[in-house]
């Protein structure tokens, strides 16, 4: 049986030895280009495009899972998770259908009725593939470029580009370090046990670290901070923005930095709320726009 080569890899013979993530990049921009949209990208226009039949919500374990329905394509999204969430995971689930093995449903579809543990295993490759090319669908690049060219990387900005984009503070903070030229880094902390400690009492610590220049900023994931630091005072409700060292915060490096940081709690996909903390810290004279 002939099986139809997908978008990716013809992509890969127009442009021989150019990296997938690079393809990914250009195949979004393709499909944006053919829909001429402005921000906010509707997903339910660019899956109906992709010839996704439905979109619906449902209480499962994944935030979204692409299936074969009578007629159509089916998309499910978890009922549960905001609706910044649920864009970004529809976007992703889009990209899936630009990827090879796409038309061999048991690979890669997932079928709500199978307990998470009996899913077949992802392709971790493919699946940050498809992460990158909902970015790029979600926060077109050059109209996200120039929305944060001249202005400094602040959580105010994030609010205002998700309000903008429609879509969540964590996806729209990642974005902003990804594209901007200056040293820029994210740290996400939650009150939380050091891994190898579970049974100690909970402190405020570094979840997650996504930064643009690792030899100037860089803080370690788990890493835990004082009340009085000002992850610690965002925590308790005070709108940070401030010119400090990292020193001073977590580590030994004597950069200064401009730290602005939030509180932004969340419901989790069990229904858990998390005491979240936003930060993104710039190298002081990096980008101070407006």
């Amino acid at each position: 049986m002939r099986v139809s080569l997908s978008e990716l890899e013809l992509a890969r013979l127009e442009a021989p030895g150019a990296p997938d993530a690079q393809l990914v990049i250009r195949l979004a921009q393709r499909t944006l280009d053919e829909l001429a949209m402005q921000p906010p990208v509707s997903h339910e226009i660019v899956a109906s495009m992709r010839d996704i039949a439905e979109i619906a919500e449902g209480d499962i374990p994944w935030a979204g899972c692409l299936v074969p329905g009578p007629a159509g394509l089916r998309m499910t999204l978890r009922r549960r998770d905001p609706a910044g969430k649920k864009r970004f995971t529809a976007f992703h689930e889009v990209k899936h259908t630009y990827m090879p093995g796409f038309t061999a449903v048991a690979q890669y579809r997932c079928d709500p009725a199978t307990p998470p543990d009996e899913t077949p295993k992802r392709d971790v490759g493919i699946e940050t593939l498809c992460d990158l090319g909902a970015a790029e669908l979600l926060f077109p690049r050059a109209t996200f470029k120039a929305d944060i060219a001249g202005n400094s990387a602040t959580v105010q900005l994030v609010e205002d580009l998700a309000d903008r984009y429609d879509a969540s503070l964590e996806a729209t903070a990642r974005r902003l370090v990804s594209l901007r030229a200056e040293p820029t880094m994210l740290l996400i902390l939650e009150p939380a046990c050091k891994p190898s400690q579970p049974d100690a009492e909970p402190a405020l610590r570094v979840q997650s670290v996504k930064s643009n220049d690792r030899q100037r900023l860089y803080l370690p994931k788990h890493k835990s901070v004082s009340d009085d630091s000002p992850f610690g005072r965002a925590l308790g409700g005070e709108s940070v923005d401030e010119i400090t060292s990292l020193q001073n915060v977590a580590t030994s490096k004597s950069t200064r930095v401009r730290i602005t940081a939030g509180h932004y709690p969340y419901t989790g996909s069990r229904g858990e709320r998390h005491m979240r903390v936003l930060a993104l810290i710039t190298a002081v004279g990096s980008g101070h726009g407006r």
